[in-house]
């Protein structure tokens, strides 16, 4: 257990970690747009298009029959087709839409989004309600992961509370530029981490103690 100290330190630690990294996505986004594609420093040319077949591909999405994923939000790494080609492959696919706690609910993909809570995308409230607890991988965003697998969130705490009712054999996955795997992020005893990490240029398997190993690079030929 934390003393108020350490985690008053832990905290300012995250804020001033996610201010860096939301600036430097402001940043490259900013120069993406206004210059065209690979021109954003920091967002990288190899984003677009390229990690939707990696990680529909892993044994882990592949053998999934429910995988929970999400909408990217603008400066988060594009994941193209992911969701339709997850649904064309007879997955169920799970988006989240945030509650008025800040916790998250996951209702079915079927194919259309509406606009949700803080320029989210998800699927409208007619959309069956599904159970976090039966997918097999979710994918998380994340603005940086460490080599342990600790995740860094934008704050507000809800996919802490929704990865508590993850099934324990459940893989998560975060995805983040090449630039926001880093050696080290600060986390509270509360925070959730995650098993593998994927960026536009590498699959990293997080294991316990900080030992880490390149996930087997799958084909998608």
């Amino acid at each position: 257990m934390l003393d108020e100290q350490a985690t008053a330190r832990i905290d300012l630690a995250k804020q001033r970690l996610r201010a860096r990294l939301l600036a430097r996505r402001r940043t490259a986004l900013a120069a993406l747009t206004a210059g065209g594609a690979g021109t954003g420093a920091g967002l990288g040319a190899g984003d677009a298009g390229g990690l939707a077949p990696r990680i529909l591909a892993l044994p882990e999405v592949a053998r999934a029959t429910c995988v929970a994923a999400y909408v990217g939000l603008p400066g988060e790494p594009e994941l193209g087709d992911l969701l339709d080609r997850l649904l064309a492959a007879g997955t169920q696919v799970l988006l989240p839409t945030l509650r008025t706690d800040l916790d998250l609910d996951f209702r079915t993909y079927l194919g259309t989004l509406v606009p949700g809570a803080l320029g989210t995308r998800e699927p409208p409230s007619a959309a069956p309600v599904g159970d976090l607890g039966l997918a097999g991988v979710v994918i998380v965003p994340a603005l940086a992961v460490d080599r342990r697998g600790r995740r860094l969130g934008r704050g507000g705490g809800s996919y802490d509370r929704a990865l508590v009712r993850v099934a324990a054999q459940a893989t998560v996955i975060a995805v983040v530029h090449d630039q926001e795997l880093l050696d080290h992020v600060p986390t509270a005893p509360h925070d959730r981490g995650v098993h593998l990490v994927v960026t536009p240029s590498r699959i990293l398997h997080c294991g316990p103690d900080g030992v880490t190993g390149e996930h087997p690079e799958p084909s998608t030929g």
